[in-house]
């Protein structure tokens, strides 16, 4: 499991599948035992913590925020 240090930011570009530029965008931040996701998905989206077998978040189409337990 790869740690995620109090603090950290990261950035996540989805691409297109067909043509240059990108489908989505998600900006991901942990504050204590929290990770807060944002991004300008429509669609609906996934996030899994921990690796494979790692606890999976699921929201829903429009869900530009959320809030995530960590560790999970």
């Amino acid at each position: 499991m790869h740690a995620f240090a109090d603090g950290a930011e990261r950035t996540v570009v989805i691409p297109r599948t067909e043509g240059p530029g990108e489908t989505a965008r998600f900006q991901v931040r942990r504050t204590g035992d929290r990770l807060r996701v944002t991004t300008d998905s429509p669609h609906p989206w996934r996030l899994r913590i921990g690796g494979p077998d790692g606890p999976l978040h699921v929201s829903p189409a429009g869900t530009g925020e959320a809030e995530v337990p960590y560790p999970a």
